[in-house]
């Protein structure tokens, strides 16, 4: 895959992203059993969503990793 393409999938993942916590507050308001129900389905899509289309681009691609400098080690460690 090229760069373009890459990064043009990253922005649109991330946009499903922002949709997905946007339904985790909602669902956090419903009652249980149905809250712990959707919890478990968005978590399940969120899992998806990363190992099969964000991780395999962030492997060719580690610059658009949308986590990169939230994981990254010190220079000094």
């Amino acid at each position: 895959m090229d760069q373009v393409t890459a990064q043009k999938l990253m922005a649109l993942y991330q946009r499903i992203g922002l949709a997905l916590s946007e339904a985790d507050t909602v669902i956090r308001t419903l009652p249980q059993p149905e809250r712990h129900e959707h919890l478990t389905g968005l978590a399940e899509t969120v899992m998806q969503i990363w190992n099969k289309l964000q991780l395999p681009v962030v492997r060719q691609y580690p610059e658009l990793d949308p986590d990169r400098e939230h994981f990254r080690k010190p220079a000094d460690a």
